[in-house]
């Protein structure tokens, strides 16, 4: 029955990010004038109103059933501890996302700037209101997703130690992750962001956990984006330059 509603929190996830595309092509249909800018901004309400439903119905299903996964079966950390590895997690996790970004563009020679992380930030410009699916909403629905429903799903069955079944399924529940946000040339940021979040559900044996340092660290990407811009160019641009000296001396 877990299995179950572990492959219905999938089917959710995916029924939120399609939502959009019969009305899009209503709306394309309804006014063929319309640009691709003009018709993002009229589909937004409904993605956030889509997301909404989707966080609701994936918390209600995570309630519903009662045989939990072998991590949540086990000893889970108590309030204190808790918010000690929710703190801890999100220093953790920005110090993983910097040491797998300055690898990605200096050793695997692949660009500094993320397509989906630059897609969000124009999104929220346009629509403020879409950075309570970036910091609130996202992180709920991904982290049931990809922590519980397959992550927790695959460290299930996979046999032997528990490192190789954390080794295993942190990879294939990484990869999906790079997938679900179209960015191949990150692949390598979203597989460490997986490990780190999925090393925190175990150790601490709690959803929440991942869930909050989700949240924080979209959130203070987005904060960081949108107050230093133009610095974050410069520093690119910077970046860029020492990469392909750094590649003609290896």
């Amino acid at each position: 029955m877990r299995q179950l509603y572990s492959a219905l929190i999938i089917v959710i996830f995916l029924a939120v990010q399609f939502a959009v595309v019969p009305v899009s092509i209503i709306m394309a249909a309804v006014n063929p004038s319309i640009t691709e800018d003009q018709l993002l901004d009229q589909v937004l309400p409904y993605q956030a109103i889509a997301f909404a439903i989707g966080v609701i119905a994936v918390i209600i299903i995570g309630q519903l059933h009662k045989n939990k996964n072998r991590i949540e079966r086990g000893r889970q950390a108590d309030i204190p501890v808790t918010i000690a590895w929710i703190i801890g997690g999100v220093v953790l996790a920005y110090a993983s996302q910097v040491i797998a970004g300055l690898v990605n563009v200096y050793v695997l020679g692949n660009p500094m700037e993320s397509e989906n992380t630059a897609g969000i930030i124009d999104m929220i410009q346009s629509a403020p209101f879409m950075i309570l699916v970036v910091a609130l909403l996202g992180p709920i629905l991904e982290e049931y997703v990809f922590r519980r429903a397959i992550f927790g799903e695959i460290y299930e069955v996979v046999p032997g130690p528990k490192v190789v079944a954390f080794l295993v399924a942190g990879l294939v529940s990484g990869l999906i992750f790079a997938i679900a946000h179209w960015d191949f040339t990150h692949i390598l940021i979203y597989v460490v962001m997986a490990y780190t979040f999925s090393f925190l559900y175990i150790i601490t044996g709690r959803l929440l956990v991942p869930i909050m340092v989700h949240m924080l660290m979209n959130g203070l990407v987005v904060l960081l984006q949108l107050m230093f811009q133009d610095y974050i160019k410069q520093m690119e641009n910077i970046q860029n330059g020492l990469g392909v000296i750094i590649r003609l001396l290896m």
